[in-house]
């Protein structure tokens, strides 16, 4: 009986995550800093917690994330007006398997909708494309180029990466494409969600 009750008390212990903590992602102290107004009209971030947002990369442009399984949140977007963009995004899973499905579907769509037409700019394709990544416990280079016929006009690279029940995403538009200059930040988050309970 002794033993039984231990079991289920370990079973059940350590409780599992359902919120991130303030201030968890790498850029998230950052991006809350108040901007005096005369920046804040040339740069800025956004911070959501919305469960139903899409992951930062979305090959197929769902308007809301299709994966299943989520229990927290956080996506932060960066933008300037010269133009240039970045974002980083954790989603915590109920389990290891429910986020290892998510990463499974994002590989499957980049497939699905490797060439795409941009919806609100139909005379551009965005081609989608893969690479291998190392970071926690499975990896992936994703992201895309804009083409208008046969001009090349922006390239979007992002990182995905899962470590036990999270997925954490990072994403830049400058440069060529190259998540390797991603994957640093992708480690180092790989390693903190290890900190918040039952995700690893």
């Amino acid at each position: 009986m002794i033993s039984v009750t231990l079991s289920l008390l370990l079973a059940l212990s350590p409780a599992a995550t359902t919120e991130i903590p303030k201030n968890f992602l790498l850029t998230e102290r950052e991006a809350r800093k108040p901007l005096a107004p005369n920046i804040a009209e040339e740069e800025g971030y956004e911070i959501s917690d919305k469960l139903s947002i899409p992951l930062e990369v979305n090959p197929c442009n769902h308007p809301r994330g299709i994966d299943r399984g989520r229990v927290a949140a956080r996506t932060i977007g960066y933008w300037s007006s010269a133009p240039s963009g970045s974002s980083e995004q954790l989603v915590v899973y109920k389990s290891a398997r429910a986020a290892h499905a998510a990463f499974a579907q994002l590989r499957a769509e980049v497939k699905r909708c490797a060439h795409k037409q941009d919806p609100a700019q139909p005379e551009l394709t965005l081609r989608w494309r893969t690479s291998k990544a190392k970071a926690g416990d499975e990896a992936l280079g994703m992201g895309y180029e804009v083409w208008q016929g046969p001009h090349l006009n922006d390239t979007v690279t992002g990182v995905v990466a899962r470590r036990g029940r999270a997925l954490m995403i990072y994403t830049t538009d400058e440069g060529d494409y190259y998540p390797g200059g991603l994957t640093k930040a992708a480690k180092k988050m790989a390693a903190k969600v290890c900190k918040l309970p039952g995700v690893c």
